[in-house]
């Protein structure tokens, strides 16, 4: 199992809302592969999966906020 971070994109940054998933529980994912798009104050990216495998929970759903280390999603390796 593998846990997706909310990651810290700038210095400053202490949590991000999750504008977009792009995927969904049960799909496969591999490694690189956009999972979602985060917003903070002052900066919007997309987060890239670090591993293959399949999507078995969102943790946090579009429009929420979570936590710079919040687990948001997670995956079952491959």
């Amino acid at each position: 199992m593998y846990n997706v971070q909310m990651p810290k994109f700038g210095m400053t940054m202490e949590s991000g809302e999750i504008s977009e998933w792009f995927v969904k529980e049960g799909d496969k994912v591999s490694k690189g592969q956009a999972l979602c798009e985060i917003s903070s104050e002052k900066i919007t990216n997309s987060l890239e999966c670090y591993t293959d495998g399949k999507i078995d929970k969102i943790l946090v759903e579009e429009g929420a906020e979570a936590a710079i280390g919040d687990v948001i999603a997670t995956i079952i390796e491959d």
